[in-house]
């Protein structure tokens, strides 16, 4: 999967921008400021519907305007597919092949794009809440009926804490109804997640050594209060486990366990990342689990995702830079944002690699590095 064309109206500081991309690498470089990151953050938003920087549409939108605009004309293994997204202070509107899609669900799936940007390397230290968002968004591209799923498991979870806090303690048959119909939702999103985490700590401790040249042992763990291997199984131990605890959740007036609390936690060499990782560590361990989810996306679909990395390389030394171009080089296509382009490519790189310098939201300039020098220059 790659764009091979990009508009872009109205996004955070580029006012109207079209371009023309082609596969492979392409490192947009500036100053800082200039709108590198706003460029990516645009093709993510078309992917995901949501950012990695805000939660909020308004602020993707240009000052004194009231809409933002993102299209893209894909070229995928089944053909050609243009994907476009409104944004507006109101919501946002997803088209495909330029007919509105009514449902999220229908939507995602169809531009997988993986980024990683400086925040991320935060994921372990921040709350579970957090790490759950990465599972679900990421899985929601992945299996679009698990939005769906997800969906019907809040709607029943909510209905559960309001009986909980309506003081029916002796309406208990109506309970284990609900009980029921939570483990029921429960168990399909519970197994997706642990594939989920299994997938990526068998991909990321490969990933991780080729680009620190060292042989350490990285696992991911997925955590839930219960794991079973069937559904009869868990939805039995789930009964036993509400019946036993309904006192304590009746008295806090809400359900305290359950995969609502999911969580789960990355090992360095069987030590827990977020408590004995360094910052640079941290930092390349969160690398290596993007680089894995878009390995998964990839066996999945059988079409490799767009890859974003924004503002990697200068965080690397020399020889851990190198890793990560040769890891990357040949992939279908994989954004670089950077304030110096020297900084990503190698003298010693025979596969041409596009960059296309930002400067006030606008392309300034673009061109092809082979060997480290500049072929072109052309608009």
């Amino acid at each position: 999967m790659n764009i091979q064309r990009l508009y872009i109206k109205n996004f955070r500081n580029i006012s109207d921008l079209e371009i023309d991309l082609k596969k492979g690498v392409i490192i947009l470089y500036g100053t800082n400021g200039q709108g590198k990151t706003n460029f990516v953050e645009s093709i993510y938003v078309l992917s995901k519907t949501n950012s990695f920087r805000t939660s909020h549409n308004k602020e993707l939108i240009c000052l004194d305007t009231k809409e933002a605009l993102v299209s893209a004309k894909l070229k995928k293994q089944k053909g050609e597919l243009e994907n476009k997204i409104l944004l507006t202070n109101q919501g946002k509107t997803c088209f495909v092949n330029k007919n509105k899609v009514n449902k999220v669900s229908e939507y995602l799936g169809k531009l997988n794009a993986i980024s990683f940007t400086p925040e991320d390397v935060n994921i372990f230290k921040e709350t579970p809440r957090s790490r759950r968002w990465f599972m679900d968004s990421e899985l929601s591209s992945l299996f679009p009926l698990y939005v769906k799923q997800l969906i019907v498991f809040q709607k029943v979870l909510e209905e559960r804490n309001a009986f909980l806090k309506q003081n029916k303690a002796t309406k208990t048959e109506l309970l284990e109804v609900i009980d029921d119909k939570l483990l029921e939702c429960s168990f399909d999103l519970y197994q997706r997640r642990k594939w989920l985490i299994e997938k990526i700590s068998q991909f990321a401790s490969v990933i991780y050594q080729k680009i620190t040249n060292k042989k350490v042992n990285l696992q991911f763990v997925y955590r839930t209060f219960l794991d079973c291997s069937t559904k009869e199984e868990y939805i039995s131990k789930g009964k036993e486990f509400y019946r036993n605890n309904f006192e304590k959740d009746f008295e806090k007036t809400f359900t305290q366990n359950g995969i609502q609390k999911d969580d789960f936690i990355a090992y360095l060499d069987e030590k827990e990342v977020s408590m004995y990782a360094s910052q640079g560590q941290q930092r390349l361990v969160s690398l290596a689990m993007k680089l894995a989810l878009a390995a998964i996306v990839s066996n999945v679909n059988k079409e490799e995702p767009i890859i974003i990395l924004d503002d990697v390389f200068s965080e690397l030394d020399k020889e851990k830079r190198e890793n990560l171009l040769n890891y990357i080089i040949n992939k279908e296509q994989v954004f670089i944002t950077c304030t110096n382009y020297q900084e990503v490519i190698s003298n010693e790189n025979d596969i041409p690699i596009q960059i296309i310098k930002i400067q006030q939201g606008n392309v300034v300039e673009r061109g092809v590095l082979l060997y480290g020098r500049k072929q072109e220059n052309s608009l």
